[in-house]
């Protein structure tokens, strides 16, 4: 039987890498088949995660708990990875941030909190590894009430610490939690720690709610029945944010963690988030419209694609007829299911708020929406972090190309992270991603699923080459074979324009010294020489070509001859007009924390960079500033060396600037590798 909305619990555990997340998932799964330990493998199961052992992509397990239908969504913790982090937020109603004892606040753990704030969902934050050496929970509490506010606030207590852990205490409860016994009272020698703490729960649970507030004031006591809904609501409207111990090795309070999802998270019905793309709210509720929304694509090379939903309004059953806005086209539900990892459990029916799995949609990818074809309504995709690294990639063996480009399609369907897109600058093939292990993984994923192996090189970095003064020429082709010959003749002369003017060409022949018909065949010569220029074969711009004379032969002259001589004028007029090399600039903007933004300036500058400026945002400072593109290559890996992975880089085209003479050879030599290449 379908789970009814108000049943249904969606939470995405975030984090930083090695905080447990997964191993919290695979206990929760465990406790909710009936296990003493952990479902094992469940979750990190592919051949890259098991090699690897961390957790490279979004897994998904729907589990049943006490009446509650709990879609848990498991997200990586490496940066690399956090795409899935950011889209599964948008999915959940509630993030249960998990953070490690010996070191709570870590790169990713500030990332997915502030996607988390900016979706506005609320969270619960679970400090595990509670059994290590030179742990304090206490002093964790103080670390996180710094970092995130004094809504911060201990639900339970570990009992015993380091490797003494033995269980867990609940505040609200009065109920200690040992090795699957429970005993009612203050264990032995928590008694100042447990009056500590429960004053600072009780005083956020009191400033959720006036009725509560005006009872702590005046000295009544808040009944544990008003507490656990003051609680409920405070968590809700974001005002509370409860903190559980545990140990996900030792199975400690990891079911006190199930218990308050299941009974303190909100519900799908109880929080609207879901905004239309026209701005339209759209409520969740099982007797709307249908509408559902792709978070997540599984491709497999036997089994095809498993699409991801999670239903924001109405209800779906097998065999359903939708629509996809994006496309216009025409989808049918084939058979609907829950997923535990990769194992799928067909359910008849699903209700708004269910996150469930279809297969094989023809027409349908990660962030569309799917409606009734009489109610259309599509939502946003989710705003993805910017690819910091970048291969230019290809088929290894001759004949392969499409079976490649196929294969890397498949894999950037079903991580929205990857891109692949063209460059029409030096015609590569350019797959990006968010960082360079993250690219290098989709490589790994395509030739072991597919059987291809896809050849990846460092970009080209596009330079160009100009004129910095006038100059004349000629060009004269002429050609005698023994039948027809040869012949034109195309004197031209050449100037330099602004920079991002492009190419200008003027037509001065007077008396019929070129006929008319030839003259387009001169500018098409031109064309073609600027193709390749004289410093070192890079694309000749920013030229006015004026052709004001020139001779012709009424029987050898054809428009291939004066292609020629305009080829050959061209070349011969850039040689002597003080040819230079331009290198593009790109606008880069930093966002760093403001103890690093002296090294980050510092850095810039060594790149040849010029900050333009820096400005606040929030707790971080954004420098703006102007970098050769070829000064970048490295600049990803080098920014997460100067910062410990705590700033993060946006890059836009910029402008081309002339290399400075005594730095060409430098930058030519840089770029010697990529040019061998093509």
């Amino acid at each position: 039987m379908a789970a009814e909305t108000q049943t249904i619990r969606n939470v995405c555990l975030i984090g930083h890498r090695g905080s447990g997340k997964t191993s919290i998932a695979e206990g929760m799964i465990g406790l909710a088949s009936g296990r003493e330990g952990p479902a094992n493998g469940a979750l990190d199961n592919s051949e890259e995660e098991k090699e690897r052992a961390m957790t490279l992509g979004m897994g998904v397990a729907s589990i049943g708990w006490k009446g509650r239908q709990v879609n848990v969504l498991d997200t990586p913790g490496d940066g690399g990875f956090i795409g899935d982090a950011f889209v599964a937020q948008r999915a959940a109603d509630c993030a249960v941030l998990v953070v490690h004892a010996q070191d709570p606040i870590q790169v990713v753990t500030e990332r997915v909190w502030r996607r988390g704030e900016k979706e506005d969902i609320p969270h619960f934050i679970v400090v595990n590894h509670l059994d290590r050496e030179r742990t304090d929970f206490g002093a964790v509490i103080e670390q996180l009430r710094d970092r995130f506010g004094q809504s911060v606030v201990p639900l339970n207590l570990p009992i015993g610490r380091e490797n003494e852990l033995a269980g867990v205490y609940g505040l609200l409860s009065g109920i200690a939690f040992v090795g699957g016994e429970q005993t009612a009272g203050v264990p032995d020698g928590m008694e100042d720690e447990v009056d500590a703490a429960k004053t600072q729960l009780f005083e956020a649970i009191a400033e959720s709610d006036d009725t509560l507030l005006e009872k702590y004031l005046e000295g009544e006591e808040i009944s544990t029945e008003e507490a656990f809904e003051g609680i409920r609501k405070g968590i809700a409207d974001g005002l509370i944010i409860p903190v559980l111990a545990a140990s996900a090795e030792r199975m400690i309070g990891v079911d006190r963690l199930l218990d308050a999802v299941a009974g303190s998270a909100p519900s799908p019905a109880d929080r609207s988030r879901w905004i239309s793309e026209s701005g339209k709210e759209v409520p969740c509720d099982p007797d709307g419209p249908f509408a559902a929304y792709v978070f997540k694509t599984f491709v497999d090379p036997y089994a095809g694609r498993l699409s991801v939903l999670r239903v924001v309004s109405g209800r779906c059953r097998s065999d359903e007829a939708l629509t996809n806005p994006r496309t216009g086209s025409q989808e049918r539900l084939g058979g609907i299911s829950h997923l535990v990892g990769k194992d799928r459990e067909a359910v008849d029916e699903a209700v708004a708020g269910d996150v469930i799995a279809v297969a094989k949609l023809k027409d349908t990818a990660t962030f569309d929406t799917l409606c009734k074809p009489d109610a259309v309504v599509a939502f946003e995709p989710v705003e993805l972090p910017e690819p910091t690294a970048a291969f230019a990639v290809g088929a290894k063996a001759r004949g392969e190309e499409e079976k490649v480009f196929e294969a890397i399609r498949r894999v950037t369907d079903e991580d929205p992270s990857l891109k692949l897109e063209r460059s029409e600058a030096t015609g590569e093939d350019i797959l990006a991603g968010l960082t360079q292990m993250h690219v290098e993984l989709a490589l790994e994923r395509i030739g072991r699923r597919y059987g291809v192996e896809v050849e990846a090189e460092a970009p080209k970095v596009p330079f160009k080459e100009t004129i910095t003064t006038g100059a004349r020429a000629q060009g004269r082709y002429k050609k005698q074979t023994g039948g027809r010959g040869q012949f034109g003749d195309a004197r031209i002369e050449v100037s330099p324009l602004p920079r991002g003017s492009g190419f200008v060409f003027e037509n001065a022949i007077v008396g019929g010294a070129i006929p008319r018909q030839f003259i387009p065949a001169v500018e098409k010569g031109v064309e073609e020489a600027m193709r390749n220029g004289t410093i070192a074969g890079y694309p000749v711009v920013d030229v006015k070509v004026r052709l004001h004379d020139g001779a012709f032969h009424t029987v050898d002259s054809s428009e291939m001859a004066f292609k020629v001589a305009g080829s050959m004028a061209f070349k011969n007029a850039v040689e002597d007009a003080n040819p230079v090399l331009l290198e593009p600039y790109v606008k880069v903007e930093v966002l760093v924390p403001a103890e690093h933004v002296g090294d980050v300036m510092g850095d810039l500058s060594g790149r040849r960079g010029r900050p333009m400026g820096v400005e606040q945002r929030g707790e971080r400072q954004i420098i703006q500033a102007e970098v050769p593109q070829i000064e970048m290559l490295t600049y990803a890996r080098d920014l997460r060396s100067i910062t410990g992975g705590r700033a993060n880089f946006h890059v836009e085209p910029g402008h081309y600037e002339e290399v400075p003479p005594n730095l060409v050879d430098k930058v030519l030599a840089a770029n010697e590798r990529e040019k061998a290449v093509s």
